[in-house]
């Protein structure tokens, strides 16, 4: 089978290999007993095979005749097994379902003897899946076909035995559940519409069918299935039969089908079935005849479309005057009424499949009509659309017109009344509730604008045009739905290529393609933009965003729209200005939250957007701008579920009105700054209103803050640093967060006191605190914001240096997790930024306050976050060491760092893949930032290049203490690959052993008690261990060292998790010689006062005496006490020393003793202890 990768549509024939598969899975059923493993495994595979060519069934027709003749003869043998038997039917029903049943039936023997073959496999026990009867069914379907009297069949029987055998055996099923039931349907249907056989059979099955159908019981499950196969089974004779064999019956079985009340029935099915038969039952009283008032275009050539000919062999209306001609009079019966009764009922029925059919029913019945009734039919149909009707009921009109337009039967003079229709069903959107209804309408609408442009001249399309091409644009541009706007770009390139009469046309098709508005970003911030620029597209877009989009009810959407009239504003500056804008200001009065709040947004981007052509705004303009926040409050916009919301929008509004430099009055001013005020401090506002307050208050101090109204912005530094100590988390981060974009005029003045009062808001004071990381990161990003901004000495420069390394160790975690690392980005995003604006100041400040300890620091500090264990603190690290490391500053051991840090240079997208989403970027941008390389933070190449850092003896601490976190962490790829370059590297460079020692024990050091280091520490020492072999100097005074650590880090250690990860390390330590500190600290956990310490003691002992046999003396001895001895027993601990104290005296090491008055209490080992949940949350590690 072709690799998952291949699509199915490029199939051209079956694989060579494919081939070889199914036949020898085919033969292998010969040899099928009983359904076993590898019978499993073969059918999932000829399964799999046959499924792939799903979408291109035909490739499979030239072999399709072999392997059914193999399977027929599997079945039909007497010498397989029941099993074989059935994965046989199973198979050949696989092939029906892709290739399709009315292509393998004709592939099915049908000679007169395989009648009788088939139906004694329907009664024998071979036919007991499904799928057998199916396939037997469906085989005997086309065995009743054979032209020869059935009755010849009956031999000595009586007359006709025969043919009432094959009617009870497939009526009895027609009950069915499964699908064997459809395929008895069908064999009934042939069999009683045969030519020889309808006289006599035919009115009883029919009999027998509805009388069944009245019968049934009202059980949800039983009675519907068995309605069901009695509708299927009507619906199959009233295709198959003839007119006048059926009209005789046509009458009651209309009467008896309306008795039933389907359309109350909560089965879709059988509504779809009652939609279906009514429609057959409806030909059937129509004789078949060509009406002759249809439309008919003529030979259509898409490139005749383009040239201005109306003559019919090219496309022209072939019938003109068509309907002059005198009809020939016939009656049209009374149940015609009834019949389009029901069809119409089901074109509002809720579900599409049942409008479906009804659609396709009326099409069928008008087909058949006189003009005059098949245009009551579509004045029928025309009240679908009325507004009181459902969306299920515009859906139906829509698919039902489509239908008649599709096949000629919608006339021209329609066109009048049915093109407004189509404009205003490809913008139907309701919302109900938390759902929104529509897109099956908009995409019905689609489908009819679709066939219209297939079935008309373009001269009688002509009038419509700038009506249908606008809707449709809209559509495919700004529909919320990605199908909708497909359906609508498949219908413009239809009406391009089949009418040639669209404006613009190609050139649309060619910027709006299938896959160009897949993303509604791009639609509405791109395309837009575009097609605008074509003269007869651009109001109608600007119109529909604002007086539609605008006030949408999903947000994202009004959002975008205001990007999208803001972007507009380049294409009709003078309409937006005079006609848009003023209407949207008047839109913020309405009560509608949603109009207010998309006007406020669409507000916003359009003053933007007119940002050079502000002398466009009138007075009146002007002035409602500066009134717009009395305007929101005089209507409680800011109350309620939606008040979050609305401030959000107006913090926007002022940033965007900033941005603009729209003329304010004093009074706006100092509104607008009261508003930012409560916005930001106020503890019950939600984050979204924080940071828009934030951006809100970053543009308007720059615009608006001047030195004739310091009197408005001369307090804020006292008013934010009084908040900083809130009792309220929000009111801390919000005065952080505004200290942060203060401009220099506001900050200037207060710079030392701002450095004293946020360097202790960037720290963990007390544990009540530690939770607090918005608070922190908002610091942060204050103090950085005084450096950038402030002219600053270098004493306090450095200052806010030392603030942010020290930042980066804070490890703070609660019930997220690691909150801490919140903060360590934030600082190295800052420090790269204040590395940025030291290196623009020259080389004397950068020497200044970029010290040797603090480059030293500063590296360090970075270096540990670039190998640490979280993906996005690793990517930020690099960033920030990538841009110092490449920067003029000089670093110690600059060229090693250069080595473990490469430099990256600009790419555009043709140069290197990417793993960031390219987003808008086109193919011909360069990025101008840090470039993300596929491989450059792949965790398999990063540690590698870190470790080359190992040389330098002023990082390798560092590093170390970062990479021991990610050896011993517990993600399985992190772990895998931080593992794989350590283990690879002492391999490699067996002269760094000592120094790596060095390293660890100097962590081991410097982090004592630090659990979050040492756990994963101890784990990267066993790990170390275990694959590298140290000579055996180097293994002895790392053992002596690493031994005296751990007797620090064990003392008073309640930790399980912590004593449990010490003794893997601790054993592999006997490895050396002079092993006797480490034997005794192993002596000391024997009889730890946790028995799971001790029972994992004792199990890492007796491996180790396996491992180092050499370890110690009298080795058979120790391992037969450690093997025999309960360690875990919890009330035998006295027992348990001597037995420790006898392994001393075989190692000749001094047993340890109790101290006096430390005698510890028996542990008991409960069972509640070992199956708490607790437990094992504390087994895990976490």
């Amino acid at each position: 089978m072709p690799s998952a990768d291949t699509q199915s549509a490029t199939v051209s024939h079956v694989a060579d290999e494919d081939i070889k598969d199914i036949g020898r899975y085919i033969s292998n059923l010969w040899n099928v007993k009983e359904f076993n493993i590898n019978t499993e495994r073969d059918d999932q595979k000829l399964t799999e095979i046959i499924n792939f060519y799903q979408e291109q069934p035909h490739v499979l027709d030239p072999h399709l005749q072999t392997w059914i003749d193999k399977l027929l003869e599997i079945v039909l043998s007497e010498l397989v097994s029941q099993m074989a038997a059935n994965l046989g039917f199973k198979y050949l029903y696989l092939l029906t379902k892709v290739r399709g049943e009315k292509y393998i039936v004709r592939l099915f023997p049908h000679e007169v003897a395989d009648i009788e073959t088939v139906l004694k496999l329907l009664e024998s026990d071979k036919s007991d899946v499904w799928q057998a009867k199916y396939v037997l069914f469906l085989w005997l379907s086309i065995l009743v076909l054979i032209p020869f009297d059935l009755k010849r069949l009956d031999g000595e029987r009586e007359e006709g035995w025969s043919i009432r055998r094959m009617l009870s055996i497939a009526t009895s099923r027609i009950e069915g559940s499964d699908k064997s039931s459809e395929a008895a349907a069908l064999v009934v249907a042939k069999l009683v519409t045969r030519p020889d056989l309808h006289a006599e059979h035919l009115q009883n099955t029919i009999s027998f069918l509805i009388s069944s159908c009245s019968e049934a019981q009202d059980d949800v499950v039983f009675g519907s299935k068995q309605k069901l196969g009695m509708l299927t089974c009507l619906c199959r004779i009233y295709k198959l039969g003839r007119r006048d064999y059926l009209l005789p019956h046509s009458r009651h079985v209309l009467e008896e089908i309306g008795k039933l009340q389907l359309r109350e029935n909560q089965n879709t099915l059988l509504r779809k079935f009652e939609i279906k038969l009514a429609q057959r039952i409806g030909l059937s009283f129509l004789a078949p005849r060509v009406a002759k008032w249809r439309y008919k275009r003529g030979t259509r050539v898409l490139a005749d479309s383009f040239n201005n000919k109306n003559s019919p062999q090219n496309g022209g209306n072939v019938n003109e005057g068509a309907g002059e001609e005198e009809e020939e009079e016939y009656e049209i019966p009374d149940e015609i009424e009834d019949v389009l009764e029901i069809l119409f009922r089901g074109l509002r029925d809720p579900e599409t499949i049942v409008r479906w059919s009804a659609a396709k029913g009326v099409g069928r019945i008008t087909s058949r009509l006189p003009r005059y009734l098949a245009t009551d039919v579509v004045n029928q149909l025309l009240e679908c659309f009325s507004p009181l009707e459902t969306s299920s009921s515009w859906h139906g009109g829509c698919l039902a017109l489509a239908e008649l337009g599709r096949h000629g039967f919608l006339l021209p003079e329609h066109l009048p009344e049915v093109v407004p229709i189509l404009v205003k069903a490809l913008q139907y959107d309701e919302k109900r509730g938390n759902l929104a209804i529509g897109a099956n309408v908009r995409d019905a609408a689609c489908y009819m604008s679709w066939s219209f442009a297939r079935t008309y001249d373009p001269e009688q399309i002509k009038p419509f045009v700038n009506d249908i091409a606008s809707a449709l644009i809209l559509t495919t541009l700004f529909d919320w739905h990605v199908g909708c706007r497909r359906a609508a770009s498949a219908a413009f390139q239809e009406n391009v290529g089949r009418q040639g009469s669209f404006p613009f046309g190609i050139d649309i098709l060619t910027t709006c393609d299938y896959y160009a508005v897949a993303l509604q970003a791009n639609t509405y911030h791109k395309l837009s933009v575009k097609i605008a620029s074509y003269e007869p597209y651009s109001k109608p877009i600007i119109n529909h965003l604002a007086r539609v989009k605008v006030g949408h009810w999903n947000p994202t959407i009004r959002r975008d729209a205001g990007v999208a009239l803001g972007l507009l504003c380049s294409v009709l500056p003078d309409y937006i200005s005079s006609e848009i804008l003023p209407y949207l200001l008047d839109t913020m009065q309405t009560g509608d939250f949603n109009a207010r709040h998309g006007a406020l947004h669409a507000t916003s981007d359009i003053c933007v957007g007119l940002k050079d052509r502000l002398h466009l705004l009138s007075e009146e303009t002007v002035e409602k701008i500066n009134g717009v926040l009395g305007v929101l409050e005089s209507r409680s916009s800011f109350r309620g579920s939606g008040g979050d919301e609305m401030r959000s929008a107006v913090c926007y509004f002022i940033e965007k009105m900033s941005t603009a430099g729209v003329r304010l009055n004093d009074a706006t001013v100092r509104v607008w700054q009261e508003f930012i005020n409560v916005c930001i401090v106020n503890p019950e506002q939600y984050l979204g209103v924080q940071n828009s307050s934030v951006e809100a208050l970053r543009a308007f101090s720059r615009h608006y803050y001047t030195p004739s109204n310091a009197g408005l912005w001369s307090h804020l530094v006292e008013y934010y640093t009084g908040q900083i100590r809130h009792e309220f988390t929000a009111t801390r981060v919000g005065s952080a967060l505004a200290l942060s974009v203060l401009p220099s005029c506001v900050l200037a003045p207060h710079t030392m006191a701002l450095v004293k009062t946020l360097a202790p808001c960037t720290r963990v004071l007390s544990k009540s605190e530690t939770s607090l990381a918005e608070c922190r990161v908002s610091a942060v990003k204050a103090i950085t914001n005084v450096q950038l901004v402030c002219e600053c000495n270098c004493e306090t420069r450095v200052q806010i240096y030392r603030v942010l390394l020290d930042c980066l160790e804070d490890y703070s975690t609660d019930s997220r997790g690691d909150i801490g690392s919140y903060v360590r980005e934030a600082a190295m995003a800052c420090l790269k930024r204040c590395n940025q604006y030291i290196m623009s100041k020259g080389h004397p400040t950068i020497n200044l306050t970029l010290t040797r300890e603090i480059k030293l620091d500063l590296v360090r500090g970075l270096l540990q976050q670039s190998v640490e264990k979280i993906d996005r603190t690793r990517q930020n690290a690099l960033d920030a060491l990538h841009h110092l490391v490449h920067s003029e500053v000089e670093l110690v051991n600059h060229e090693l760092l250069k080595v473990a840090v490469p430099h990256l240079q600009c790419l555009t997208i043709e140069d290197a893949p990417l793993i960031m989403d390219l987003g808008d970027i086109t193919s011909t941008d360069t990025y101008k930032n840090f470039v993300l390389n596929v491989d450059y933070f792949d965790p398999n190449t990063l540690f590698t290049r870190s470790l080359t850092l190992v040389d330098a003896p002023e990082y390798i601490h560092s590093l170390m203490r970062g990479l021991v976190v990610s050896i011993g962490g517990l993600t399985e790829s992190l772990v895998k690959a931080s593992s794989a370059a350590y283990i690879d590297y002492l391999t490699e460079h067996e002269d760094r052993h000592q120094q790596i020692c060095d390293a660890l024990v100097g962590i081991m050091t410097s982090d004592v008690k630090n659990d979050r280091v040492i756990v994963p520490l101890l784990k990267t020492v066993e790990l170390t261990l275990t694959n590298i072999m140290l000579e055996d100097e180097v293994g002895r005074g790392f053992a002596a060292r690493f031994v005296e650590r751990v007797k620090v880090e064990v003392k008073g250690c309640g930790s399980v998790v912590k004593l449990l990860a010490v003794l893997g390390p601790l054993v592999n330590c006997l490895q050396f010689s002079e092993n006797k500190s480490v034997i005794s600290q192993i002596m000391l956990l024997l009889c730890h006062r946790y028995p799971r310490v001790r029972k994992g003691m004792a199990d890492a002992f007796y491996t180790a005496l396996i491992t180092f046999d050499d370890a110690v003396s009298n080795v058979e001895e120790v391992s037969g006490i450690l093997e025999e001895t309960v360690w875990d027993d919890p009330n035998d601990m006295d027992g348990l020393r001597s037995k420790r104290n006898k392994i001393c005296e075989l190692v000749g090491v001094k047993a340890p003793k109790l101290l006096a008055g430390n005698k510890p209490k028996p542990v008991t080992a409960t069972n509640e202890q070992f199956d708490s949940y607790s437990d094992l949350v504390g087994r895990a590690g976490y």
